[in-house]
């Protein structure tokens, strides 16, 4: 029977204690890389992070409406204007002729919405940074809706251009 000399033995069992530290060097690295991945996405949960859901649907241009186009279907009242956010937020302040159906509230609020559910729909919330009305654009299209996008930038984008609100009325003062 052959036998190894001893020496070769020690060269073989090093390169098998290499092969086992460069194993868990590797698993290491590929746990980390799984470690980091989960923050960043949960830390985009908010819409903050890499990986945020805001971030993710901003490039899916067939879905989002913009600067100037949405502008022009609102004054030629091509759509029906669906604000996201809440209650209370709609009425410090919305889209003129916008309906309100807060995404926390959306399934209970779709009977205000037209029944033509070929009707286009522009949903959309406070800012960039909300996700809301991408979330409501997708409730809708589960719903039915069929011609259903978002405007990201949200009431802050439509009021940095100037564009017209609809403010609250003031009581009038008493004397």
């Amino acid at each position: 029977m052959f036998s190894y000399p001893k020496q070769t033995e020690r060269d073989i069992s090093n390169v098998s204690e290499r092969k086992t530290l460069q194993q868990i060097i590797k698993e290491m690295l590929i746990v980390s890389i799984w470690i980091a991945f989960g923050a960043l996405t949960l830390w985009g949960a908010d819409g903050f992070g890499l990986f945020s859901s805001n971030f993710q649907t901003r490039s899916d241009s067939t879905l989002q409406v913009d600067f100037p186009l949405v502008y022009q279907i609102w004054q030629q009242k091509g759509a029906v204007f669906v604000d996201a956010r809440s209650a209370a937020s709609f009425r410090r302040g919305h889209i003129p002729d916008a309906v309100n159906v807060p995404i926390n509230r959306a399934k209970q609020n779709l009977s205000i919405l037209p029944t033509d559910k070929k009707m286009l729909l522009i949903t959309y919330c406070g800012s960039v940074e909300c996700p809301n009305a991408y979330q409501l654009m997708n409730i809708l299209l589960a719903h039915g809706y069929q011609n259903v996008k978002f405007f990201s930038r949200g009431l802050r984008g439509w009021q940095a251009l100037g564009y017209p609100l609809a403010l609250p009325v003031k009581p009038p003062a008493f004397r």
